[in-house]
This record gives C-alpha cells, sequence and structure tokens, in this order.
C-alpha cells in the first residue's frame, strides 16, 4: 500500500504525505505549463486545497483538486503578466546556451511548446506529460471535450511545423504556431 494511501488525507500527517509524495511532479506541471515561479505556484495550490480539504473526501479528489488548483494558479499568473506586459510589448525569450550533452533535439522541442499558445500548451503538458485521457485534460482545463481534443491536435500541428522548420530560413511563420488559423 502506498504510503499516501494509509493515512486520511483530510488531517494534518496525511496532507504532509500527500504533499511529499505529489510536490515534484506538481512543480514540473506548473514548469512545463509555463509557470515562471512553479514551486510558488504549487505552494499556492496546496494551500488553496488545504483550506478546502474538508469538501474532498477521497484521495482521488484531493488529487484532481491539486492538478486543477496547479492549472488554475498558472492560468491567473499567466493572465496577470499579460496585463503586466500589455503595455510594454517585451517578448521574453530564454537565451540557450550550447549543449555539448547532444540534447538539442530535446531544447528544439521545449522551444516549440513554448512557442505555443498557453492553452495549446496547457493541453499537450496534461496529455502527454501526465498522460492524462482527452476526457481528464478537458475537466483540468475546465472545457469541453472537443475543446481540448482540437488544442491538443493544434499544438501538435505547431510542435511538428516548428521542427520541420529549418530554423536558419525563418520560414516558420505565426499560422505555424497556431495550428494553421488566421
Amino acid at each position: 500500500m502506498d504510503p499516501v494511501d494509509a493515512v486520511e488525507p483530510v488531517d494534518g500527517a496525511g496532507f504532509a504525505l500527500l504533499f511529499h509524495a505529489e510536490a515534484r511532479r506538481l512543480v514540473r506541471l506548473a514548469a512545463l505549463l509555463g509557470a515562471e515561479d512553479p514551486e510558488d505556484v504549487v505552494q499556492e495550490a496546496f494551500c488553496r486545497v488545504y483550506a478546502s480539504r474538508a469538501r474532498l473526501h477521497d484521495d482521488d479528489g484531493l488529487r484532481a483538486y491539486l492538478k486543477r488548483a496547479v492549472v488554475n494558479e498558472v492560468r491567473d499568473r499567466h493572465r496577470h503578466r499579460q496585463v503586466v506586459r500589455r503595455d510594454r510589448h517585451l517578448v521574453a525569450t530564454r537565451e540557450v546556451a550550447a549543449d555539448p550533452l547532444g540534447v538539442a533535439e530535446r531544447d528544439e522541442v521545449v522551444r516549440a511548446i513554448a512557442a505555443l499558445p498557453h492553452r495549446q500548451r496547457e493541453a499537450l503538458v496534461l496529455r502527454f506529460w501526465l498522460d492524462l485521457p482527452l476526457v481528464e485534460v478537458a475537466e483540468t482545463m475546465g472545457t469541453r471535450l472537443g475543446t481540448a481534443k482540437s488544442h491538443v491536435s493544434r499544438a501538435l500541428a505547431a510542435v511538428e511545423a516548428h521542427l520541420r522548420a529549418d530554423p536558419h530560413d525563418g520560414a516558420a511563420t505565426h499560422a505555424d504556431h497556431d495550428g494553421g488559423r488566421r
């Protein structure tokens, strides 16, 4: 039996076990969703869940609520950053150092995912990093199944277009990053 399942998650000891079991995974989720401060996002999500824990009676419900809280917190912070940056017209890019370890392909995939619109990146990370079924992706995102499918499909097409484009010819356009929509 998993130690997290051994203690009722609504008491303090059980919640501490849940934190230790899930925090690292949720931090990675927040980072992949584009959070600038993934540890703070997860901390805030755990605080919100802790405050609401009396309403959640089973471990699966608590874990689902945690995932949803992380996604919502990243989304809220993303919206806040958009408002703050709206008048500055700045585009933040990360400088990538030369990679002597030969993981350039992975870095290119990460850059392609980072270039996606926020909702598409969210859907892609939930579907393939957390390996959630599309129904759970839709529930976590707070959207309909068809919308989640559409986000995943467009995100995959945009990542594929980004990876196929020659980075030296500048052929990648905005249409490549939004799934071909205009």
